[in-house]
């Protein structure tokens, strides 16, 4: 078996300013409004789902007290966040039936910055295993938060960021010709905050460890600074679950389970 693979230069995506986050966010805007939604049958499908469905390390923790106590949980993330990614959990269902119902677009579905790099034109996406079926939106639904959880950005930028990338995702959709409710991208970027439903009760589980590493397990990190950084970025997280929540209802959507309990 040969495989054969391109040579792509420019510098990756994990060494980029800001700035530079914020043109990749207008270039995959302006892909996906040009390109659309496909339907071919190697495409993936229902990705979110499943993704989401697999990961279950934790999950019995999100209502025991005493992981909520553990002093890397207590010391650094967020008052409130236990409430916030309790309902998120409890409303997962919803969530999930509102992305699949929104419009579709091409997505690579796993967009973070160890799988983009740029030589200042072009971004370049490598890693399409999972390539298929997303809400329009999704793509940088995940590549926001996940910038951040991995340490390429720091937390406090998060809000700023996010703002910007957004703007400028949209610009590049009107400028590939797209037309549609931008109000439907809003969504799909908020609601995308379930695809880290897992995460919460993944920090739960191992908060007593002692050596924390990093994507990959190739270097060790400081578990104070990564449980801040994830905190914040969950705290985050929780606003967008609010704020779809909040718009699904005005696009046709009924009200989350947790908005009436």
């Amino acid at each position: 078996m040969a495989l054969w693979l391109e040579r792509v230069p420019g510098r990756p995506a994990r060494r980029w300013s800001i700035d530079a986050h914020v043109r990749h966010a207008h270039r995959m805007g302006r892909a996906q409004g040009a390109v659309g939604a496909r339907d071919e049958p190697w495409l993936s499908r229902r990705f979110l789902r499943e993704y989401i469905a697999g990961r279950t390390e934790g999950q019995e923790l999100l209502d025991d007290d005493e992981a909520w106590r553990q002093p890397l949980v207590r010391d650094h993330f967020p008052a409130g966040l236990r409430r916030d990614m309790v309902r998120l959990h409890h409303d997962r269902e919803w969530f999930l039936q509102v992305m699949e119902s929104l419009p579709r677009a091409f997505s690579h579905l796993d967009q973070w910055p160890e799988n983009v790099r740029a030589d200042g034109r072009d971004s370049v996406l490598l890693d399409w295993a999972f390539a298929g079926d997303g809400a329009l939106g999704e793509d940088l639904g995940n590549y926001l938060p996940d910038s951040v959880f991995d340490l390429f950005v720091p937390a406090d930028r998060l809000p700023r960021f996010a703002g910007a990338a957004y703007h400028a995702y949209l610009e590049g959709l009107r400028e590939s010709g797209w037309r549609g409710d931008e109000r439907a991208v809003r969504l799909a970027v908020c609601a995308s905050a379930v695809k880290y439903d897992w995460l919460t009760a993944l920090m739960l589980a191992r908060a007593g460890e002692e050596r924390q590493l990093d994507y990959g397990g190739r270097r060790e990190v400081y578990a104070e600074r990564r449980y801040r950084e994830r905190g914040l970025a969950l705290a985050f997280l929780a606003r967008w679950a609010e704020e779809a929540r909040a718009l699904a209802p005005r696009l046709g959507f009924p009200e989350a389970p947790s908005a009436s309990s």
